[in-house]
């Protein structure tokens, strides 16, 4: 298969992926309904993604970096822009269901537990960064513990969106921002 004709699979079993997802679920997602969904032809399916735990996670990789953010400035102004991305990307119903998906696949299939373990150290490490350099800047006491940060920083969003179902305003992104940087001075 030659790149732009692999390029034009892999957009429209992405898209299929998350089609699939938002629609039926995680029990949906398999090869013969993702090449129905794709117009991809099944061995192609079966030849470039015969994991769809692994497929699921690039999907997902690829959701969370869609709009990358600047995080390199101030502490404070990096803390509301990526807590910004963070609601946002919660807010999108196409992210929430390839989230929720790879939060069930763990619980039920080891292959979906490992990718799950790589995806959420990836997205905690962006978090933690942030904390980190706000920790270096002052921001945060140093005797304040990075990963309860970082819960910090994730769960009250995580919490409104898949327990509460409650989309997340821009209100809410500044009002935890003020509370984060009160709590941890």
């Amino acid at each position: 298969m030659t790149d732009a004709r692999y390029e034009r699979s892999r957009v429209a079993v992405h898209e299929a992926v998350c089609a699939v997802l938002v629609a039926d679920g995680l029990s949906a997602l398999t090869p013969d309904r993702l090449a129905l969904e794709s117009g991809v032809s099944r061995s192609t399916v079966y030849r470039n993604w015969p994991d769809m735990a692994a497929l699921a996670c690039e999907v997902f990789d690829e959701l969370m970096h869609r709009e990358p953010v600047d995080l390199s400035g101030d502490p404070v102004i990096a803390l509301g822009e990526y807590l910004t991305d963070y609601a946002r990307r919660l807010n999108d119903p196409v992210y929430i269901a390839v989230l929720v998906a790879l939060i069930e696949g763990s619980a039920r299939d080891g292959a979906f537990a490992d990718i799950h373990q790589r995806v959420f150290a990836q997205s905690r490490s962006r978090a933690s960064e942030v904390v980190r350099r706000a920790q270096a800047a002052g921001m945060i006491g140093p005797d304040r513990d990075v990963a309860q940060c970082v819960e910090d920083l994730l769960a009250p969003f995580l919490f409104r969106r898949l327990v509460t179902r409650q989309r997340i305003s821009p209100g809410q992104v500044q009002t935890l921002v003020d509370d984060l940087v009160a709590r941890w001075a």
